[in-house]
């Protein structure tokens, strides 16, 4: 018999299983589902992922490694690294929108939405690091504003996959682009960032 390719099989049940938890909620869908979805018997999809919850974690952590991925290569300018993380989203898109906006709520899959926020936190902090001479404690304060960035990213980057804001993608940079500037002059103020 011809050998399995293990990876390929893997990232098919992953892409499958994220349609699936995506179409009927992560609550509903079942092992079971993903597998009549991928024309294989459950058990060669337990034979992948010990369990749902092991797809899960596949899954989220795809997505959060498609996005550092993006956030670890050289800073593009304003809007362009979002517009690169939508590009990745447009290609995974029930993965991405179970990370972002569905885990949000189901309390067994939600921690997977905070791993996301705290992974958000240090690419933002380029845009807060204190400077030389900001009072005591700006270190901790720039950490708080990097975080108030999160939710805006993410609701901007849902609406963008869904595809809610009328906007072609030159008009999504320009208008987040003017959007973060804003944030980053308004945050290093309010925080006390600068000396």
């Amino acid at each position: 018999m011809p050998r399995v390719d293990r990876p390929a099989r893997q990232a098919s049940y992953v892409r499958i299983a994220a349609e699936t938890f995506h179409e009927l909620g992560l609550q509903r869908a079942a092992m079971r589902d993903i597998a009549e979805r991928a024309g294989v018997a459950k058990i060669l999809i337990y034979r992948q992922f010990a369990s749902k919850e092991a797809l899960l974690a596949a899954i989220f952590e795809e997505v959060l490694q498609e996005i550092r991925a993006v956030y670890d290569a050289p800073w593009p300018g304003y809007g362009a690294a979002l517009m690169e993380v939508l590009r990745r989203a447009r290609a995974n898109r029930a993965a991405y929108i179970l990370l972002l906006r569905d885990c949000r709520s189901d309390p067994e899959a939600k921690r997977w939405y905070e791993v996301y926020e705290d992974r958000q936190v240090e690419p933002f902090m380029v845009f807060l690091k204190p400077a030389e001479g900001a009072p005591p404690g700006a270190e901790d304060r720039a950490r708080i504003g990097a975080r108030s960035l999160v939710g805006i990213v993410t609701e901007t980057l849902i609406n963008w996959i869904e595809n809610r804001d009328g906007l072609d993608d030159a008009e999504r940079v320009r208008w987040f682009g003017h959007i973060v500037r804003e944030w980053r002059r308004i945050t290093r103020a309010v925080y006390r960032l600068d000396a």
